[in-house]
């Protein structure tokens, strides 16, 4: 039973380097989205979306682990020569798992810092097209305020 459980463990742990794989592709379509001007929130958001689902089935993938060992733990550390061999695998895969985990890590930093500067470079299109706005209605009032002839300059005789 035990044996069947370590296979499910490492056949869990392989998912998971399937999905860290494409959570590392999603990333470089959600910089290259990022990066892309003029800057589609729509397209942004549908990579995001994708990602977040990913991130979710990692995180089902890993609670499945960690129950899954936890009902072999003690048949394991009982018996470390019986399953040395599945033993290394899982830890081959395991560090495996770390190493996409650092590189996908990498990635978010500068997903986040492309993603600041996109907003940033939004903003301030947003101030000066309210700066634009603001001197273009402070030149109509002024140019029609020159139009308006005071009363009291109007010349009142008939």
């Amino acid at each position: 039973m035990t044996e069947n459980y370590l296979q499910i463990m490492t056949e869990s742990l392989e998912k998971k380097l399937d999905v860290l794989d494409r959570i590392s592709e999603v990333n470089k379509r959600q910089f290259e989205a990022s990066t892309k001007r003029p800057f589609n929130m729509e397209a942004y958001d549908a990579v995001m979306e994708e990602k977040g689902a990913l991130i979710e089935e990692l995180n089902h993938l890993d609670e499945g682990f960690t129950s899954t060992y936890e009902l072999v733990r003690e048949e394991v550390q009982k018996e470390p020569e019986k399953y040395r061999q599945q033993v290394l695998r899982m830890q081959e895969l395991v560090r495996e798992a770390v190493d996409k985990g650092v590189s996908i890590e990498a990635q978010e930093k500068r997903n986040k810092a492309s993603m600041e500067a996109a907003l940033n470079t939004k903003r301030k299109e947003m101030r000066e097209r309210k700066v634009s706005a603001s001197v273009a209605t402070k030149y109509y009032s002024a140019v029609s305020r020159l139009n308006n002839v005071d009363p009291q300059l109007m010349d009142r005789k008939k």
